[in-house]
C-alpha cells in the first residue's frame, strides 16, 4: 500500500475552487474562534461579531446603513438582526424623522459582553496575524480581490469574457459565413420566423409573437445562413423609435454574426433609436451592440431584465 496521502482533488483544482477553499478556511476560522470564546466562558456566536463590532463603533444605524457596513445583503442581515434580538444584544428604536425606520442600537447586555470579548479578541489578533503573515500576505490579497470586485462583480466578468469568446470565434467563422437578412414579406417567410422563435425562446403561440408581414409599424427579419434559416428579429414601432420584441437565432449558427447581422439590418432600415428588454444573460451582448441600460433591474412574470436603449 503506498505511503502516499489520497490526492485532495479540490485542492489540485487551483484557482476554481477558491470559493469552496475561502469558504473550508472561514468555517476553520469560525469552529476555532467559537472554541476560543467557550474557552473563556463566553457564550458567543462568530457569526454574531460583524454587527456587535460595528456598532460598538457606530449606533444608531439603520438596518440598511449596517448592511452597507458590513457588506451583507439586506435580507441576511435582518436575518442576523433577529437572531441578536431574540439573544436580547440589540434593541431598536424609531428614527424621529421617519417612523416606518428603525435604528439598531446594543443592549447594555451586548456592552458587558464586549468588555469580556476584548481580552479574547487580543488574543484573535495575535493568532491570526501568525498565520496569515506569510509570503503573499492573505489580508492584503484578500483586500486587493474584494477592491477588484466592487470595481465589476465576478458575474460581470465573467459575462463579458463569453462574450469576448463568442466574438472572436464569430469573427473567425463570420468570413466563412454567409450570412444574408431580408425583411419578412412573404407568409411562408414570416412563418419561418415563427418556427424559429417557437424552437428557440419556447413560445407555443410564436405566430402570435408578430404583428405580421412587415410594414411602417412593425418590422420583422430573417437571417439565412447559406441560404438556409438561421435567425430572426422582430420589432414595432413605438413613440421614440422601434422596440425589439423578439430576437432569436437557432442554436448551430450561433457564434457567426446572426444576432449582430439582424441589429446592422434593423440600423440601415431604419434609422431610429432601439429599445430592447433585454435578459440578464443577453446584457452584456446588447452593451457591445453599442445599448446602453436604463433604469434599475426589473421582473416581468418572474424573468429579470433591464430596458436598454440604442441612442440615434
Amino acid at each position: 500500500m503506498s505511503s502516499k496521502e489520497p490526492v485532495n482533488l479540490i485542492d489540485e483544482s487551483g484557482i476554481l475552487a477558491i470559493s469552496t477553499r475561502l469558504q473550508r478556511l472561514s468555517d476553520q476560522f469560525r469552529k476555532d474562534g467559537l472554541l476560543l470564546y467557550k474557552a473563556f466562558g463566553i457564550e458567543f456566536e462568530p457569526k454574531w461579531f460583524p454587527v456587535i463590532y460595528t456598532l460598538q463603533f457606530k449606533s444608531p444605524l439603520s438596518i440598511l446603513e449596517l448592511a452597507s457596513e458590513i457588506g451583507y445583503a439586506h435580507p441576511s442581515t435582518i436575518s442576523l438582526l433577529k437572531e441578536l434580538e431574540q439573544q436580547k444584544l440589540i434593541s431598536s428604536l424609531r428614527d424621529k424623522t421617519d417612523e416606518r425606520k428603525r435604528l439598531i442600537i446594543l443592549t447594555g447586555k451586548a456592552w458587558e459582553l464586549i468588555e469580556k470579548m476584548k481580552p479574547v479578541w487580543e488574543v484573535m489578533i495575535k493568532v491570526l496575524s501568525e498565520v496569515t503573515q506569510t509570503e503573499n500576505k492573505l489580508l492584503q490579497a484578500l483586500n486587493e480581490t474584494e477592491e477588484q470586485l466592487r470595481k465589476k462583480s465576478f458575474f460581470e466578468r465573467a459575462q463579458q469574457l463569453v462574450e469576448t469568446m463568442k466574438e472572436q470565434r464569430s469573427e473567425k467563422s463570420s468570413e466563412a459565413a454567409e450570412i444574408e437578412v431580408r425583411l419578412v414579406e412573404t407568409t411562408e417567410a414570416f412563418k419561418t420566423s415563427a418556427a424559429i422563435v417557437k424552437s428557440v425562446l419556447r413560445k407555443i403561440d410564436a405566430e402570435q409573437s408578430f404583428a405580421g408581414i412587415s410594414d411602417d409599424q412593425n418590422l420583422n427579419f430573417l437571417a439565412t445562413v447559406h441560404d438556409l434559416p438561421a435567425g430572426t428579429c422582430s420589432c414595432r414601432k413605438t413613440k421614440t423609435g422601434y422596440k425589439i420584441e423578439g430576437l432569436a437565432v437557432l442554436e448551430q449558427y450561433r457564434g457567426v454574426g446572426v444576432g449582430k447581422a439582424l441589429i446592422d439590418k434593423l440600423l440601415v432600415q431604419k434609422n431610429e433609436a432601439l429599445e430592447v428588454h433585454s435578459p440578464l444573460a443577453l446584457v452584456t451582448w446588447f452593451e457591445k451592440m453599442g445599448f446602453q441600460k436604463k433604469g434599475k433591474q426589473q421582473e416581468e412574470s418572474g424573468n429579470l431584465y433591464y430596458k436598454m436603449i440604442l441612442s440615434r
